[in-house]
């Protein structure tokens, strides 16, 4: 009990600092300041700490546990009021999903990826649900109203579908990769 405890935090850990190699991604692609792109690459990244923390730890609550982490940091960052929500409820659906599969089935495993990596997805989906929220919430933390008309994503249907296709694109690529690093390392033991 207490070793998946330890390796639930681990992944919580390693799972931040991807998190922050996403975002650095996403600014590379996109230096506007918004994130957009930031879930697709932490997912990408990520993969490989979620499926190895599906093989560790095969219980339910290590993945919720993760998206709990998640929400507490967009809570704490002050990223404004409903922007934990998809965390949440992300972390909860993904380890209901890869429990169905007993945490061993590859394809349950994968799809539960697809649906928790939309967990880093609520500060722009508050940005499209509640732009005038979003936006008071950044003039709240400082942010200039010239920043703020540049981060700002109108939510046009051809946007929103490239923010959905690149998440999921990113968690798949994240998940193989993230298998191929498992059965390796269950390979070698």
């Amino acid at each position: 009990m207490k070793k998946n405890i330890l390796t639930t935090l681990l992944a919580v850990v390693l799972y931040f600092l991807c998190l922050g190699i996403g975002v650095v991604l996403g600014h590379l692609v996109d230096s506007t300041g918004n994130m957009f792109y930031a879930p697709a690459f932490s997912a990408l990244v990520g993969g490989s700490v979620y499926i190895l923390l599906l093989a560790k730890v095969p219980r339910f609550g290590a993945i919720t546990t993760l998206g709990l982490f998640m929400a507490l940091f967009f809570l704490a960052s002050k990223h404004g009021a409903g922007a934990f929500l998809p965390a949440i409820i992300c972390g909860l659906a993904a380890d209901s999903i890869a429990r169905l599969g007993n945490y061993k089935d590859r394809i349950k495993n994968t799809l539960s990826f697809l649906v928790f990596a939309f967990s880093t997805s609520g500060p722009i989906l508050l940005m499209w649900i509640s732009p005038e929220s979003y936006m008071a919430t950044l003039l709240a933390r400082g942010k200039s109203q010239e920043y703020i008309d540049r981060i700002m994503v109108a939510p046009e249907l051809d946007k929103i579908l490239l923010f959905v296709s690149s998440i999921l694109l990113g968690a798949l690529m994240g998940a193989v990769m993230g298998q191929f690093l498992s059965q390796k390392i269950t390979d070698k033991m």
